[in-house]
């Protein structure tokens, strides 16, 4: 019996197919505000990881208040499946969507349907996901998204469907140029060896890209700062076109390395970021650093690191955290110091967006360091910090 049909059944086992007509039938007294509910199922599946308690609560969404707000019960949805697509258990993924769009009243949305071709697409079902693609276009107001083209891009290059990934390109090509679905394209023809192919495209970007600032009739520099990413209370501003083909960039230069050219790898690092003194957004500077520590260059990766933890003194991006205490604690390194600075400042403040994953990452640097006593300091602050969780979150009406 699969996970879905064990929950939703419990003493029901006899009835295979059965689909809650209330929410009292999933659990007793059941709260169904969808805020609150959206918090409970964001927390037991990424934090907690327990999805078989998230999925019964996540159920819940299709019976939230009417004058609730609606992308609030659709985060419940996309949280929920997007958790069994990670954990690629597909089967309960498409339960759940037909659960909550087809069984019920509630009305899918861009995201909750890139998961379902992400998922066919995992599976190598591409006809399967290009029919889902074609049945949805049209009748959810926001698909496609840019999400969906990235979605749509990587899944066709990894089944070794270029000719298709190109036409989903070229199809968007009266719109922005999206980096992330140019570097999916990129990397399938530099792993098949095909550097002509990859160098054409990277070329194709830039000049779509340069003909949409044109024909946006705005000055260059209004263009290049319009929506940019900030940091929350950082003055700065990112480049938009330097810092996407930088982004690209990236896939070039771990190419490179992975041929032996490093000098040429480098060249091309120090060219477009150092040499220019380039102000790089999160995105970037993350796509950059894992290149950099993946080849060994831990000074260069150092480098940029500080740079970006400059840019901001009161938060960070914890991606970015994550990607250098990996690095540091698989070395005999030990931890870095910054980085668990703030990190501790962070949690002294109260703030919830550290992940567990990273102080998990923390807490194995000390054992493996023999530092036990600051191993148990982290534990008991993490416990600290997942009590107050649960406390916040599960509290009674």
């Amino acid at each position: 019996m699969s996970l879905i049909r064990r929950i939703i059944l419990g003493r029901r086992s006899f009835c295979t197919f059965f689909v809650p007509r209330k929410a009292e039938d999933i659990m007793e007294n059941p709260d169904c505000r969808s805020w609150e509910l959206s918090s409970r199922v964001s927390y037991l599946a990424n934090s907690v990881g327990d999805l078989v308690t998230a999925t019964r609560y996540s159920l819940l969404a299709a019976f939230s208040r009417p004058d609730d707000e609606p992308e609030v019960t659709l985060q419940t949805c996309e949280t929920i499946i997007g958790s069994m697509v990670r954990a690629k258990r597909h089967e309960e993924a498409y339960y759940l969507y037909d659960y909550f769009f087809n069984k019920h009243t509630l009305k899918p949305n861009s995201s909750c349907c890139n998961l379902i071709i992400e998922s066919r697409l995992q599976q190598g079902l591409v006809d399967e996901a290009l029919d889902f693609h074609r049945t949805v276009k049209g009748m959810v107001p926001d698909y496609p998204s840019e999400a969906s083209l990235r979605v749509l891009t990587k899944g066709l290059v990894r089944s070794g469907r270029f000719d298709l990934a190109q036409a989903f390109l070229k199809g968007s090509s009266d719109t922005f140029p999206d980096h992330v679905a140019f570097k999916y394209m990129i990397q399938g023809f530099l792993a098949v060896g095909n550097l002509d192919k990859a160098n054409h495209l990277f070329e194709e970007f830039k000049r779509s890209l340069s003909s949409s600032i044109a024909l946006r009739n705005k000055s260059t520099f209004e263009f290049l700062h319009q929506d940019c990413p900030r940091y929350e209370h950082s003055r700065y501003a990112y480049p938009e076109y330097e810092n996407r083909v930088a982004f690209l960039m990236a896939t070039f230069m771990d190419y490179l390395f992975k041929q032996g050219k490093e000098v040429e790898a480098m060249e091309l690092y120090n060219e477009s970021v150092p040499a220019n003194k380039l102000l790089l957004c999160p995105e970037t500077a993350n796509a950059l650093l894992k290149v950099l520590l993946k080849h060994g260059q831990k000074s260069h990766a150092s480098a940029l690191y500080n740079d970006m933890l400059a840019q901001c003194k009161t938060r960070f991006d914890t991606i970015m955290v994550q990607t250098m205490l990996n690095e540091y604690c698989s070395s005999e390194s030990g931890i870095v110091s910054e980085p668990k600075s703030r990190l501790a400042y962070s949690l002294g403040s109260g703030d919830k967006f550290v992940p567990d994953t990273t102080l998990k990452t923390i807490i194995d640097a000390h054992i493996k360091a023999g530092r036990i006593d600051e191993a148990l300091e982290t534990s008991n602050k993490m416990f600290d910090v997942a009590l107050k969780e649960v406390s916040e979150q599960f509290n009674p009406l």
